[in-house]
């Protein structure tokens, strides 16, 4: 009966090491990767109810939004997030173009945008 040798477990041991960095990589980049999936997600629905909060707001006063910027800081999924307002005239005189860009506040720095949204808002 033959045994292995010294070196052929060596050689095996460097294999299995090599195919441990090979996964433990490719999950950190995947956990790196899932983690911008759900960042970006989120500032879009932070986005998406801001819009449609705006819509509703002018239906009930039945007025079109004023021109001009606003920022809010609102919370969503137990993150800070700022969400930026960019209201313009259109040559509709009932019709506003607006633009809302979402950043995730880490330590009250904003970061991104981390999503960016257009929409046309009247009455």
């Amino acid at each position: 009966m033959r045994a292995f040798t010294l070196i052929e477990m060596l050689v095996a041991l460097v294999v299995v090491a090599m195919a441990g960095i090979v996964v433990s990589s490719t999950v950190g980049s995947l956990s790196s990767q899932t983690f911008s999936l759900e960042r970006r997600q989120l500032a879009h629905w932070v986005g998406e109810n801001h819009l449609v909060r705006m819509k509703l707001e002018m239906r009930a006063a039945d007025s079109t939004p004023p021109v001009g910027r606003s920022t809010e800081r609102v919370q969503m999924a137990a993150r800070d997030w700022e969400v930026r307002t960019s209201i313009e005239q259109t040559t509709y005189p009932t019709l506003r173009r607006v633009e809302v860009e979402v950043y995730e506040l880490e330590e009250g720095r904003p970061i991104g945008p981390l999503d960016q949204s257009t929409a046309f808002v009247g009455r």
